[in-house]
């Protein structure tokens, strides 16, 4: 599905600058960006599952170690 626009669709139909396009231009570099880090963010590994990790594997260990100090 693909949307139409008009042919005076961005900067060339808008009569802009260069200086105003290069505002824009910073601005959507901004805004992507903080979207960006937003998603970094959002998507990052959680930080309780490794430490719960290593406990599981701590208690495991001391599980088996005492198994095998019983035989």
């Amino acid at each position: 599905m693909s949307i139409r626009l008009p042919a005076t669709y961005g900067w060339h139909g808008d009569g802009k600058t260069s200086a105003e396009i290069e505002g824009d231009i910073r601005q959507t570099r901004y805004r992507l960006d903080a979207d960006l880090h937003a998603l970094q963010a959002k998507l990052a590994p959680r930080r309780l599952l490794p430490i719960a990790t290593a406990a599981l594997a701590i208690v495991a260990g001391v599980l088996i170690r005492r198994a095998l100090r019983r035989r």
